[in-house]
């Protein structure tokens, strides 16, 4: 954190006002079985739904149950072909912390105890024995102590069989909206008014509001960049990335404060004018 305010400042003071328990992994209780930061879970979901998200409700629904059948039928397929007591991703990377454990000594005492420094936390928060963790299994096993098979120290939740009862349920197929059955209520239930907005209709989610903080701090950044380039290149001028309290050129008449749509030909006349007191000038 020193280090952190040395180079800005801003961040640093920002990060104080958030608990460090929602982003330091050394405060992470270990509870969610995951060291993840960010947010690509969630992001992955966003994109999926992406093409289904601008549908109405129905269409919308019948989007992702679809997406959730062909999701769990990957996954089913994905599971035949596994061998072992853990899922793909945890036996890559229990095999990756066993090559790294090869490099660490375990100091037994002739007791019931050993000697090995860990601060990494990963065992703790993943579930997943860390190469300190391993190399103290390896002391263990060596010295004849029934420790058991090394996976049984990774948390069930990596299990194969977990993996598998995740998806033991299944999504149905239904019919087509040709086929469903009639109502027989007497109300009817008419669609609300539609109205037309302008523009395409946007597909991608809201932004919340740090993202769109930090675009605009990223958005300042770039001008103050940009602006601490055309000092030091003298009176060669860079125009700014953003078009706000910027002024509109017209691509028609060439004046400024309004666009090529909007455009009455207001510098019609004096273009014309002009051209012609330059031709004037030439005879």
């Amino acid at each position: 954190m020193k280090e952190l305010a040395e180079y800005d400042r801003a961040a640093h003071d920002w990060l104080n006002q958030i608990p460090p328990m929602h982003w330091e992994r050394s405060h992470f209780t270990g509870r969610a079985i995951s060291d993840v930061l960010l947010n690509n879970m969630c992001e992955v979901l966003n994109g999926k739904l992406e093409k289904g998200r601008d549908k109405p409700i129905i269409t919308c629904l019948e989007f992702i149950r679809e997406y959730l059948m062909k999701r769990i039928c990957n996954v089913v397929k994905e599971k035949r072909k596994c061998q072992g007591p853990l899922t793909p991703t945890t036996t890559k990377l229990l095999k990756k912390n066993e090559q790294q454990a090869a490099k660490y000594i375990t100091r037994w005492n002739g007791g019931g105890n050993y000697q090995m420094t860990c601060t990494c936390r990963k065992w703790e928060l993943t579930g997943i024995p860390c190469k300190h963790a391993i190399a103290t299994w390896s002391e263990l096993t060596d010295n004849g102590e029934i420790v058991g098979e090394l996976y049984t120290w990774v948390h069930k939740v990596y299990l194969l069989d977990t993996w598998k009862a995740v998806y033991e349920f299944k999504v149905e197929p239904l019919k087509g909206r040709a086929m469903w059955p009639k109502s027989d209520y007497p109300t009817r239930i008419i669609p609300p008014p539609y109205h037309k907005m302008h523009g395409r209709p946007k597909k991608k989610r809201r932004e919340s509001m740090e993202e769109r903080m930090s675009q605009k701090e990223k958005s300042s950044q770039i001008e103050s960049v940009i602006a601490s380039q055309s000092q030091t290149q003298g009176s060669k001028e860079v125009e700014k990335l953003s078009r706000k309290f910027g002024s509109v050129t017209c691509g028609k008449c060439k004046q400024k404060g309004h666009n090529k749509r909007t455009c009455k030909g207001q510098g019609v006349g004096q273009q014309e004018g002009g051209g012609a007191n330059e031709g004037h000038g030439q005879e």
